[in-house]
């Protein structure tokens, strides 16, 4: 096995454990690590809340999730010899769940908790746990359904540099500013409730060897001027981050650009299995789990990569797909155009297209004996593949949905014989967890268990 350079224990809290982990993307959070270009090593992380969601058969911790807390990551980790211009090529060889903790989650966030990517159509909290049987999982929130997963981290990067993390800033505070007035984003009419970015926020902060919000808030100027600039890692930007590309798995190669010294790479938000597009929001299967890596340096590599933008920092990660994945003969496939439900035309807008074509295979499979919230889940987690299948023809942009049929205990395609199909659906005997609507309260009561500071 190669050398363990960060240990976690999912049973204790994220704030203690061993090795520091952090939630912010800042240059001046300090490594915890230290690798050697070619070096194998290998990473544990908690999941992406740090153990706020149970296995067990509610909703309500999903429901009441504190998400200023999220993601906790294991870094960063300094690479010796990487300095900004170059390019980090990091190496996936092997991932795989934390060893006693076999299991994993996917959930809906509450309309009035950040909602997700149909927060219209469902503003309940849901939940449904999974269990990892190898490389197979199953869950006894939605039964019947069954399937390999491509185990990979929705979040991994490179540390960003002063001026990046302020350009970060500044451009998501812009969009901020829009909310409520005539220059808000059309699409925001479309996907409702939906907060526009996730700004800097010192509540929830956790900041590595720096420490925990509960700790130094107010009582640390260095502290202080980190958490009130640190960016949160809730998008993907040009360091990487939370992309949530379900192809980082066993096999691949990334290349990340390097904005400091050591490159302070960081990494987490495991998951066992993901659909195209993470449609629930928290909609993976996440799980707490290690990933085995190598990295190295390519001195100068950064000015390979392609500046689009303004500033000669607009760049963005490429990589390598792995030969190792799921293989799936027979697919049904949904589209979805740029016609809104309300029957309102779009512009060749992929983002309209794409939630047409979900919503019209979570209405069709739902005829199959599930609940439409368990087909939500569903579509989020188990590896069905999205594209943009049309981009020029105007008026419309087409997208697709493909979802293998081999994941299904029964035929979910088209019947012949429509008289006899409803009197033949087998209906799963449990639905998935569901929690009451409204009165989302985000709390996460582990953190009154923090002692207070000694004066």
């Amino acid at each position: 096995m190669p050398k363990k350079i960060i240990s976690v224990d999912p049973k204790r809290l994220p704030w203690d454990q061993e090795t520091p982990l952090h939630n912010r993307w800042h240059p001046d959070i300090p490594p915890v690590a230290k690798v050697s270009p070619g070096e194998k090593f290998r990473v544990e992380c908690v999941d992406w809340t740090g153990g706020q969601i149970k296995n067990d058969d509610s909703a309500d911790d999903v429901k009441n999730v504190d998400l200023s807390q999220v993601h906790y990551l294991s870094g960063p980790i300094e690479v010796e010899g990487a300095e900004p211009g170059d390019l980090l090529k990091v190496e996936f060889l092997e991932l795989g769940p934390l060893d006693g903790d076999e299991w994993g989650f996917t959930g809906t966030f509450a309309k009035e908790n950040g909602g997700g990517f149909l927060t219209d159509h469902f503003p309940k909290a849901t939940k449904a746990c999974w269990d990892i049987d190898g490389i197979y999982c199953t869950s006894r929130h939605i039964p019947g359904v069954k399937f390999p997963g491509l185990i990979h981290p929705g979040l991994i990067g490179t540390a960003p540099c002063a001026e990046l993390l302020k350009i970060w800033n500044e451009r998501e505070a812009a969009l901020v500013a829009e909310e409520g007035t005539a220059m808000e984003k059309t699409l925001c009419g479309c996907l409702s409730t939906r907060p526009l970015a996730c700004l800097p926020e010192p509540k929830g902060a956790m900041l590595g060897k720096l420490g925990h919000f509960l700790e130094k808030h107010g009582k640390c100027e260095k502290w202080d001027k980190v958490a009130s600039e640190g960016a949160r890692t809730v998008p993907g930007r040009e360091n990487g981050g939370n992309c949530d590309i379900k192809n980082l798995s066993r096999g691949c190669t990334v290349y990340f650009p390097v904005f400091v010294p050591g490159a302070l790479l960081s990494m987490g938000d495991m998951h066992m299995s993901q659909g195209d597009g993470e449609v629930s929001f928290c909609g993976a299967i996440e799980m707490a789990g290690f990933l085995d890596l190598k990295c190295t340096v390519i001195k100068g590599g950064m000015k390979i990569l392609p500046v689009i933008g303004p500033n000669k920092l607009n760049v963005n990660p490429i990589f390598e797909i792995g030969p190792v994945e799921p293989r799936f003969s027979e697919w049904l496939v949904f589209e979805g155009i740029s016609v809104d439900e309300k029957g309102v035309q779009h512009y060749l807008d992929a983002t309209i297209a794409y939630k047409m074509a979900v919503l019209n295979c979570i209405k069709y499979l739902s005829q199959f004996g599930y609940s439409e919230e368990q087909i939500y889940l569903l579509l989020s987690c188990c590896p069905c593949e999205g594209r943009i299948s049309g981009i020029v023809d105007v008026p419309n942009a087409v997208a697709t949905l493909a979802v293998p049929l081999a994941i299904f205990d029964r035929d979910v395609r088209p019947p012949s014989d429509l008289e006899h199909f409803a009197k033949g659906i087998k209906v799963v005997s449990r639905d998935c967890c569901i929690s009451v609507e409204g009165g989302a309260v985000p709390n996460d009561p582990r953190l009154k268990s923090i002692p207070a500071p000694k004066e």
